[in-house]
C-alpha cells in the first residue's frame, strides 16, 4: 500500500457531522483526520490527526469503513469517534474551517468518497462497510 489514512466521523447532538475545510489539494471539505505515520496505528492517528486539525480530544468508538481507492493504492479507515474534551477551534495553516453539518447540506467542494462516508456512518451496520473506487472526483457542486 502506498498511503494508509484514517478519518474520523463525528457527530454533535442534533446529529450533524463535523467536517473540516483544508487549504490544500483543492480547498475542499473533508473529515478531520489524515495519514497513518510508520509504526502507528490507525486507531491512533484518527485521535492524532482529530487533536492536531481541530483541537479536540476524542476517543474511537468503532470501525464504520475502510475504503481502498484504485489509482492512488491507499487504504482509508474510517472511525466513529466521541468528544471527549477539547474545543473546536482550527490553527489557520492547513485547515481554514471546522464546521457541523446536517447529513443532507453537505459543503462542497468535497470529494465523492467523502461524500460516500455519511452514508456509510448513517447505516450504523454492524460490521465496517468495505469500498473500493477507482479514483477520487472532486464534486464541485450540490447534489439532491
Amino acid at each position: 500500500m502506498k498511503d494508509v489514512g484514517a478519518v474520523a466521523t463525528i457527530f454533535d447532538e442534533q446529529g450533524r457531522v463535523l467536517l473540516v475545510h483544508q487549504t490544500y489539494k483543492g480547498n475542499k471539505w473533508a473529515w478531520p483526520g489524515g495519514k497513518v505515520e510508520a509504526d502507528e496505528a490507525p486507531w491512533t492517528a484518527v485521535v492524532r490527526e482529530v487533536k492536531e486539525e481541530t483541537d479536540l480530544d476524542v476517543r474511537v468508538v468503532r470501525l464504520i469503513s475502510i475504503y481502498h481507492i484504485t489509482t492512488l493504492n491507499s487504504l482509508g479507515f474510517q472511525f466513529l469517534c466521541q468528544v471527549v474534551g477539547g474545543e473546536l477551534r482550527v490553527d489557520g495553516g492547513e485547515i481554514s474551517e471546522a464546521r457541523f453539518f446536517a447529513p443532507t447540506q453537505l459543503p462542497v467542494p468535497m470529494t465523492q468518497p467523502a461524500r460516500q462516508r455519511v452514508a456509510d456512518a448513517l447505516a450504523a451496520s454492524n460490521a465496517p462497510i468495505l469500498r473500493e473506487f477507482p479514483t477520487v472526483e472532486l464534486v464541485e457542486a450540490k447534489t439532491g
